[in-house]
């Protein structure tokens, strides 16, 4: 294997690195440059836990602090120079995986056909078995302690509008799955946006992935949500400029993934490089996946990104469509969701349906209905305005008060 095209996995992706990691290296791999830079990756890694990627500039610190000014620290930086850029993280490593295995396997073949059951031959079956899995082992705890029953309200994560948020008992938990379905044109992606602007406002880390319309559509919805500005406006440029000064630092804390054909592995590697706090996945149907029919398509699909919350702690939340039986229907219930009455419901924690009908449609109204809801057990339907120009949902008309 080419040991550049490694060693750039590891520099431009920690998830990469950490895999490498999880399944031992072996230094017989790697040039002596290419084991002093996996060395020096190690060491920026440790040092600062945030960066998702090694820098080049603090190599070249660390190869004259290693080496003195001269022609080897010249050659370390000259070496990591032709790293690729053009790279599958994912591939190269499970060919490298592979390769490692086969060579362990002829390694361990000769030594049980000589009869050799020693510490030595014991240590190589344990690196099999960890080739094998590609990880260290499932870390589990097997007996809960009293202080595990002990929640602390203050990590829960708060979701909007409020009305919402109070209804299911002050938020949501790091790995709870909230499903969002209603008819189209019903809000559903303005109910998405609007917890996205209200958790960057909160300082949380949103990943938003997003197909339905335009990235720019979507960024823009959001800047009017997050600066209270009416989204015509926006398409002023100096009126979009003035709006992203005043939401700077909010900002800062969204992420748009606007990719087509994305699978659950492209958001999965999304997630690991960006570890956000809510991950927004808008619609469920635009992630592609290899299942036979809609209905499996779907229902795979909601236990991805149910199993993607739990694996990367955070909370999802995934949109999706309500059937023919929700049409011009207020309070909808799980049979409503389309293709699905089992494995879209099953895979959620709170179910959000949005109900509107002739009346609501006119006065800008939605129902809200929780036919499940893992939460706090409480189920029901109530009311919610919405403010389509501001992409904002409300709890009450903005001139009544409380959001």
């Amino acid at each position: 294997m080419d040991e550049t095209a490694l060693l750039s996995c590891l520099f431009r992706q920690r998830k990469d690195f950490e895999s490498l990691m999880a399944i031992g290296m072996e230094a017989t791999d790697f040039s002596e440059a290419g084991k002093f830079v996996v060395t020096a990756i190690g060491e920026q890694y440790k040092r600062d836990e945030k960066i998702t990627e090694a820098s080049l500039e603090i190599l070249r610190s660390q190869a004259v602090r290693r080496f003195g000014q001269g022609s080897m620290a010249d050659s370390i930086i000259e070496f990591a120079a032709t790293f690729p850029d053009d790279i599958s993280g994912i591939n190269i490593l499970e060919e490298y995986r592979l390769l490692r295995l086969a060579r362990l396997s002829t390694t361990l073949a000769t030594l049980l056909a000589t009869g050799q059951h020693g510490d030595e031959t014991l240590s190589l079956v344990d690196k099999y078995k960890l080739l094998c899995s590609g990880e260290q082992g499932e870390v589990f705890k097997p007996r809960l302690e009293i202080e595990d029953f002990e929640e602390d309200d203050s990590i829960r994560i708060q979701i909007s509008p409020k009305s919402l948020n109070d209804y299911i008992g002050g938020g949501v938990s790091r790995g709870h799955n909230i499903t969002v379905y209603g008819r189209p044109d019903s809000g559903k992606s303005l109910f998405a946006i609007n917890q996205a602007a209200y958790a960057c406002k909160q300082g949380y880390r949103v990943l938003y992935v997003g197909n339905e319309e335009p990235s720019v559509d979507i960024t823009r919805r959001l800047i009017s949500r997050l600066a209270g500005v009416d989204i015509k406006l926006l398409r002023d440029r100096d009126c979009l400029l003035a709006a992203l000064e005043k939401v700077h630092k909010d900002y800062q804390n969204w992420f748009l993934y606007h990719k087509a054909g994305v699978t659950a592995k492209d958001i999965s590697r999304q997630c690991a490089t960006l570890r956000p706090d809510f991950l927004i996945v808008d619609q469920l149907k635009n992630v592609a996946t290899s299942a036979d029919n809609r209905a499996l398509q779907l229902d795979t699909l909601a236990r991805q990104v149910r199993e993607l919350g739990i694996e990367h702690e955070c909370v999802t939340l995934s949109v999706t469509q309500a059937g023919e039986s929700a049409h011009n229907k207020l309070v909808l219930t799980m049979t409503d969701v389309e293709w699905s009455n089992t494995g879209i419901p099953g895979a959620a924690d709170l179910m959000v349906g949005i109900g509107v009908d002739d009346e609501y449609l006119a006065t800008n109204k939605r129902m809200i209905s929780i036919p499940k809801n893992k939460v706090n057990g409480r189920h029901g339907a109530f009311p919610t305005w919405i403010e389509p120009e501001r992409t904002a949902f409300l709890s009450k008309q903005r001139n009544r008060g409380n959001k």
